[in-house]
C-alpha cells in the first residue's frame, strides 16, 4: 500500500524538479544575454538593507532594457524579463545616490549599470554564489550607476515590518555593548551585517553557530511563549493559535524568512492547528510538510548546507532520538540530556563535514552548556529591542543578562580551543562514504529497536507475572511457571542487556561510526592546480602527505581565506610537510600569508624559499611570519633534493653562484618525481633564466628531456617558454594558471603557439578552473573542476 504511494511522490517530486530546472536555464539564459552589458533595469522593491555605506536592494518583476548610444539620445534594444536582482551602490561620497530611506517595500525604481552573474565555485571547497543565490530564488545582480525611484504602490504590512526591524536595530546598536550588539541583531532580528567576524569564527570553530541563526529554538521562546500567555490570559485554542500563528508568521518574514525560519513557523503553526483541533501534534510528519512547501518551488534548497542542517537536526530529535532515549533508558537525565546531543551530532557529522570539511570534538559536550542560556539572550535581546526605544539606560539594563552569557560563551569557547584535538580537519567524505554512514547508522537504529522490542516484551512477561502472584499461591504459581519466580524473569531480563552495558555501547557506535568518515589515503601521487585567478598555487599529494608550491594571487584579494584554505580542508589536509615559494612577488605568497597568519587549523611544518632571495623584503616577512607559528624556514638552492611519500622534489635552480637580473630571476624551478611521471615547475622564470638553466644542465641533458609535464611559466608570458627551453623538454601536457581577462594579456598568443606546434596539450584555469592530475608513476589523467 505505501510503497506506491512513496513511489507516486518520488515520481512527482522528479517531475516538479525538471520543470524548475527548465525554468531556471531559461532564466539563466536570460541573465547571460545581458551579462556585462550597460542596461536599464525596472522593477518593484521587495527588500531593502543598508550597511557601511553601501545600499542594497532586491528588486523582483524586472524589465531589463539594454542601451544603446548615451545621453538624452540613448535608445533600447530588445529588452528581457528577469525575476529577481540584487542591485547595490555605494553612498559614501555619492550625493547624487539615494540612501536606504528614500526606498520603500512595494515601490518601483529604475536603475542602469552593468548586469552580473554570480561566480561559480572554481576549485575543490570553494563557496558556489551561484548555487546559494539561485536556491534564493536571486538570478543575477548589478551595480547601480545610475539609481531612481519611479512610482509604484507601497506595500502596507512588509514595509511596516521592516520599519520594525531598522528601529529595533538602532535600539539594540546603541543601547548595548558593542561586542554583543551583532549577536543580538543576528539573534533576533536575522541581521549579520553588524556581526564581528571574530566571534562568528569562535562560534564557527566551536560548533555553536547555529546560535547565531534564527530558527526553531527562537520561534519556540519568542512564538510559544506568546501562545502560552494568550492561553493563560483566557484565550481558548482557536484564537490563541491564530493569534500566535498570526505573530510567528509576520515575525519570520520580518528577519528575512530564511529556510530555516520557514521551517520552524511551518511546524510551529502546524502545532497550533493540532492544539486548535485536537488532534496529536507529529513532529516528523509537521517537518516533511515544511520540507515540501521550501523545495516545490526551489529543489535547489536541498543542496544548501544550511537547509541540510536545519532539516537533520529536526529530523534526529523526532526520529533518531525517541529510539536512542528508549535504547538507553528515559529515567535517567544526563544519558538523556546527552543523548540529545549525540543523536544531533550523529544524524549531522556527514553534513557538517560535506559542507564545512572539519568537526569540532567538544562541541557535543559545548552545547549542553550553551543552549539552555540561549532564552537568556534573546529574552535580554528582545528587551534591548524594546526598551532601547524608551532610553538607552533601560536598553542597557536589559542588555545586562545577554552581556554575561555571551562573555560565558566566549570563555567556554576560548577554553575548549586550549583542549588538545578541539578542531579535527577531515576533508569533504566521498558520497560513498556518506550513503555507508548513513546505512550503517540505519542498521544500528533497527538493532537498537529490536533491544527495545525484547525489553518490552520482557516487561509484559514481568507484569503478567505480577498479576499472577496476587491471585495464586506460590505452589500454584511455580506450577504455572516451571519453577522460576516472577522475580526472577525480572532479574533475567534486567541483566540480559544492563545500563552499563547499553551506554558502553552506544558511546562505541558515536566514536566509531565516524570512522567510516575519515579520509582515505591518497592513492599515488595527486597534484591539484588551483585556480586562484592571476597567480599560482599548487596543492600535491601522496598517501597522507601534502606539499605546496607557491600561493598567491593579484586579482584574488581574499585568496587565502575564501579559495586556498577552504581547498586544503576540503582534501583532508591539515598538515603541510614542506611549502615552497618560487619568489617574493605577491601573486606567490598572499595565500601563504593568510595560512601563517590566519589559519590556525592549517600548520605549515617547513617552509623552503630561493636562496637569492634572502634580502627580499616580502620574503624576510614571510619568514618572520612562519617562525612565529613554529614553522622550520630554510633556504634552498640547486642540487637539494626532498622526499615525501613516494614523491621527489629536486630544485634545479638558482644556484648560489647565481645572480639573477630581477625578482622573477630569482624563482625556484623544482622538479618533481613519481615513478615515471616527470613534472616542471618555473614560478615567473623568463627567458633569460631558462637558458640559464639550459647551460646549467647541459652536462644532464636527461633531466630535462625526461619531463612530460610543464607548469607554464610566469602565466603564459611572451617572454617565457622559449624555443630553446620547449625543445629540451619531452613536454606533453602544459599548465597555464592565470584570470580571465587579465590586464597582461596573458596568456600570450606566441606562446599558445609554440605550444600547439610542438602538440602540447594545454590546460588553462581561467577556462577550466582548478586543474587535477593523477599518475600511479605510469599513467597520467586530468581532470577540470568545471568540466
Amino acid at each position: 500500500m505505501w510503497l506506491p504511494v512513496f513511489l507516486l511522490f518520488v515520481l512527482l517530486g522528479m517531475g516538479r524538479a525538471g520543470v524548475t530546472k527548465l525554468k531556471w536555464e531559461a532564466r539563466e539564459r536570460a541573465c547571460m544575454e545581458m551579462a556585462g552589458v550597460y542596461s536599464e533595469l525596472h522593477g518593484r522593491v521587495s527588500a531593502v538593507e543598508e550597511s557601511e555605506g553601501k545600499v542594497q536592494i532586491t528588486l523582483e518583476e524586472n524589465i531589463v532594457r539594454p542601451l544603446v548610444g548615451g545621453g538624452e539620445g540613448r535608445s533600447f534594444s530588445m529588452s528581457r524579463q528577469i525575476p529577481c536582482v540584487l542591485v547595490s551602490w555605494k553612498t559614501d561620497g555619492a550625493e547624487d545616490m539615494p540612501d536606504a530611506r528614500d526606498f520603500k517595500i512595494g515601490i518601483d525604481a529604475t536603475v542602469r549599470g552593468k548586469l552580473e552573474l554570480f561566480a561559480r565555485a572554481r576549485n575543490p571547497g570553494e563557496f558556489d554564489s551561484r548555487s546559494y543565490y539561485r536556491g534564493q530564488g536571486v538570478d543575477c545582480r548589478m551595480y547601480g550607476e545610475e539609481v531612481e525611484i519611479s512610482g509604484g504602490d507601497v506595500s502596507p504590512l512588509p514595509e511596516l515590518l521592516r520599519q520594525i526591524r531598522e528601529k529595533a536595530k538602532q535600539n539594540i546598536m546603541r543601547s548595548a555593548a558593542a561586542e554583543d550588539a551583532g549577536i543580538f541583531s543576528a539573534a533576533v532580528l536575522g541581521d549579520k551585517k553588524a556581526l564581528d567576524s571574530e566571534i562568528k569564527d569562535l562560534y564557527q570553530k566551536n560548533g555553536i553557530a547555529h546560535l547565531l541563526a534564527i530558527s526553531g529554538l527562537h520561534l519556540s521562546i519568542i512564538g510559544m511563549g506568546g501562545y502560552k500567555l494568550l492561553r493563560k490570559a483566557g484565550l481558548g485554542y482557536k484564537g490563541a493559535g491564530l493569534a500566535g500563528a498570526a505573530f510567528i508568521f509576520c515575525y519570520g518574514a520580518m528577519t528575512g524568512a530564511s529556510p530555516s525560519v520557514v521551517r520552524a513557523v511551518v511546524m510551529m503553526s502546524t502545532g497550533f492547528l493540532a492544539s486548535y483541533l485536537g488532534r496529536t501534534y507529529d513532529l516528523l510528519s509537521a517537518l516533511s510538510l515544511a520540507l515540501l512547501m521550501l523545495v516545490w518551488e526551489t529543489p535547489e534548497l536541498l543542496t544548501q548546507g544550511g537547509v541540510q542542517l536545519s532539516f537533520g537536526a529536526v529530523f534526529a530529535v523526532g526520529g533518531v532520538l525517541p529510539v536512542i532515549q528508549d535504547y538507553l533508558g528515559k529515567e535517567r537525565k544526563i544519558l538523556g540530556a546527552l543523548a540529545v546531543s549525540a543523536a544531533i551530532q550523529l544524524v549531522t557529522l556527514p553534513i557538517i563535514l560535506w559542507d564545512f570539511f572539519q568537526f569540532p570534538v567538544y562541541g557535543i559536550f559545548l552545547n549542553l552548556l550553551v543552549i539552555p542560556l540561549m532564552g537568556g539572550v534573546i529574552c535580554s535581546g528582545i528587551g534591548t529591542a524594546l526598551l532601547g526605544g524608551i532610553s538607552c539606560k533601560a536598553g542597557a539594563l536589559a542588555a545586562g543578562t545577554g552581556h554575561y552569557i555571551l562573555r560565558f560563551y566566549e570563555w567556554l569557547c576560548h577554553g575548549t580551543e586550549r583542549l588538545p584535538y578541539h578542531t579535527l580537519v577531515m576533508g569533504r567524505p566521498a558520497a560513498a562514504a556518506v550513503i555507508l554512514y548513513y546505512m550503517v547508522l540505519l542498521v544500528v537504529l533497527i538493532g537498537m529497536k529490536r533491544v527495545i522490542g525484547k525489553r518490552d516484551e520482557a516487561e509484559k512477561e514481568r507484569e503478567e507475572v505480577k498479576e499472577r502472584k496476587e491471585v495464586k499461591e506460590r505452589k500454584e504459581r511455580e506450577e504455572v511457571n516451571g519453577g522460576i519466580e516472577g522475580d526472577e524473569i525480572i532479574g533475567m531480563a534486567e541483566k540480559s542487556h544492563p545500563i552499563w552495558l547499553r551506554t558502553a555501547l552506544f558511546f562505541c557506535i558515536c566514536v566509531f561510526l565516524p570512522c567510516i568518515l575519515m579520509p582515505r589515503p591518497v592513492d599515488g601521487m595527486e597534484i591539484l592546480f588551483l585556480d586562484v585567478g592571476q597567480g599560482d598555487g599548487i596543492l600535491l599529494r601522496s598517501g597522507r602527505g601534502a606539499m605546496l608550491i607557491d600561493g598567491g594571487s593579484t586579482s584574488e584579494k581574499k585568496l587565502g581565506e575564501y579559495r586556498l584554505e577552504p581547498c586544503l580542508k576540503s582534501c583532508g589536509v591539515s598538515v603541510i610537510e614542506y611549502a615552497f615559494v618560487s619568489h617574493g612577488d605577491l601573486d606567490h605568497i598572499s595565500g601563504v600569508r593568510y595560512l601563517l597568519e590566519s589559519c590556525e587549523e592549517i600548520e605549515i611544518r617547513n617552509l623552503f624559499l630561493p636562496c637569492q632571495g634572502r634580502e627580499d623584503d616580502a620574503l624576510l616577512s614571510l619568514a618572520e611570519l612562519a617562525r612565529a607559528r613554529g614553522t622550520k624556514v630554510s633556504l634552498i638552492e640547486a642540487g637539494e633534493s626532498f622526499y615525501m611519500e613516494g614523491i621527489g622534489v629536486t630544485c634545479l635552480y638558482p644556484g648560489i653562484s647565481d645572480l639573477p637580473a630581477d625578482k622573477n630571476e630569482e624563482s625556484e624551478v623544482l622538479k618533481v618525481d613519481y615513478g615515471n611521471c616527470h613534472i616542471l615547475f618555473t614560478g615567473d622564470m623568463s627567458g633569460e633564466g631558462e637558458l640559464r638553466l639550459l647551460s646549467a644542465l647541459s652536462e644532464k641533458p636527461g633531466v630535462l628531456s625526461e619531463i612530460q609535464i610543464l607548469k607554464t611559466a610566469h602565466h603564459g608570458s611572451r617572454f617565457s617558454s622559449g624555443e630553446a627551453f620547449l625543445d629540451a623538454l619531452g613536454v606533453k601536457w602544459a599548465v597555464i594558471s592565470y584570470a580571465e581577462g587579465n590586464s597582461y594579456g596573458h596568456p600570450h598568443k606566441e606562446v599558445l603557439e609554440r605550444l600547439g606546434d610542438r602538440s602540447v596539450k594545454i590546460y588553462g584555469t581561467a577556462e577550466r578552473g582548478a586543474i587535477t592530475m593523477k599518475t600511479d608513476g605510469k599513467r597520467v589523467r586530468w581532470k577540470a573542476f568545471l568540466d
